[in-house]
């Protein structure tokens, strides 16, 4: 722990780090929004390992500001950065965006996986840069399950469960299988429903149906939309057909299932690249947080993160919060640690007997907090060497901010 003059110290230099990278964000968009003759909102969650953020419904009121901020506008593009997040969101999101202006564009340097590939179906054009890649929109649905082990009591987990893994075995079932037999589809069924129970089951159905709806939509809200049969096809290759959730969607790929998608001019892209490499930096994204490395001897650590911004030339929005790393280590059932001192003084000859019985008391004094600090250090030295039995992190206290 360092003084308060130490403190103070960091606190000030975090803020001047802080203060320089808004700075270089906010210096980089007037040139893509030059070069787009448009006005530009980035929007971007980190996926920081054990730090990461995704498309939230707690984004929209920021994003709603820098809409606000702007009035209405001729061009308008998003670049955006994502792994994904709620699906629920990008309809929100784009109905406000196409409010306030007559055409909107998605701009993708890197990754827009997931409900960011979604949200970017609300455009006029996707620009894409040269490493830029969509995603499939399946989505997946965490849920609480029984585990029951021979020999074990029953435990609750947290699992998770792809939308379309289900679907699939349920059309496995019913038309590759060939299981014809109706008890032998019932005891199929009943397979899945030993792994998830009925109520997320009918969730699993629900959200199948609300995705393609969403897309759908999405789709139909363009400026020019493609026709019922273009958008059947995007909407299925993109919530069934592409197997692998993981799977990257380039140009190409894009263009031939329809998307109104387009190659990013070397200038446009080399401008979005440069922010995106600023993100990267500002919210730490090519450093990942070890959570063994980052406790080392010790129990506990922090550090403030940032998850996600929204930024314009307008201001500055960041999701942040405190990143803490708890570990719990196998301690000795019982641990006793002795220390003896046996602290003898050598009196001066001649001493008078009252300044030799003062200075043997004094001896006596100092003994037992030497005694208590070494037993202390010993107690802690043994703690540092216990193994690990596990580690918890999580973010705390997390909120978005306007910070400039």
């Amino acid at each position: 722990m360092g003084t308060d003059g130490e403190e103070v110290g960091s606190s000030a230099r975090v803020s001047r780090i802080k203060k320089k990278a808004l700075s270089t964000r906010q210096a980089l968009i007037p040139r893509l929004e030059a070069l787009r003759g448009s006005r530009v909102i980035c929007y971007v969650t980190g996926d920081r390992q054990h730090a990461a953020a995704q498309i939230g419904d707690d984004a929209v009121r920021p994003l709603y500001e820098h809409l606000r901020a702007f009035g209405h506008v001729k061009k308008l593009d998003l670049l955006i950065y994502s792994r994904g997040g709620g699906t629920d969101i990008p309809w929100r999101m784009a109905s406000a965006i196409r409010r306030v202006c007559d055409e909107w564009h998605v701009l993708v340097p890197f990754r827009a996986n997931s409900a960011a590939t979604l949200l970017a179906l609300g455009e006029d054009t996707i620009v894409l840069g040269k490493q830029a890649e969509l995603g499939p929109i399946d989505p997946s649905l965490t849920f609480q399950r029984v585990d029951n082990r021979p020999g074990q009591p029953s435990t609750t987990v947290q699992d998770t469960v792809s939308v379309e893994d289900v679907m699939s075995y349920i059309k496995f079932v019913q038309e590759r299988a060939g299981l014809s037999d109706q008890s032998a589809r019932a005891q199929a069924l009943a397979m899945l429903a030993a792994r998830v129970d009925a109520m997320t089951l009918g969730s699993i159905y629900r959200t199948h149906s609300h995705i393609r709806d969403v897309a759908r939509r999405m789709l139909q809200s363009r400026a020019q939309p493609a026709s019922d049969a273009v958008i059947g096809t995007i909407v299925e290759t993109l919530a069934e057909r592409v197997y692998a959730h993981g799977h990257a969607i380039g140009l190409n790929d894009a263009k031939e299932m329809g998307l109104p998608a387009e190659a990013a001019p070397d200038k446009v892209d080399a401008a979005m690249w440069r922010l995106l490499n600023q993100y990267e930096h500002d919210l730490k994204l090519m450093d990942p947080v070890d959570p063994i490395g980052v406790l080392g001897t010790g129990d506990e650590y922090t550090e403030q993160v940032v998850l996600a911004a929204i930024d314009s030339t307008w201001g500055s929005h960041e999701f942040g919060g405190i990143l803490e790393v708890k570990g719990k280590r196998q301690m000795p059932s019982t641990l006793n640690v002795s220390v003896n001192l046996n602290l003898s003084v050598q009196m001066p000859a001649g001493l008078p007997a009252d300044q030799q019985a003062a200075i043997q008391q004094f001896v006596q004094q100092l003994q037992a907090p030497v005694v208590e600090a070494a037993q202390e250090a010993a107690q802690q030295a043994v703690k540092q060497q216990a193994p690990l039995l596990n580690v918890e992190t999580g973010v705390r206290r997390a909120k978005w901010e306007k910070v400039a």
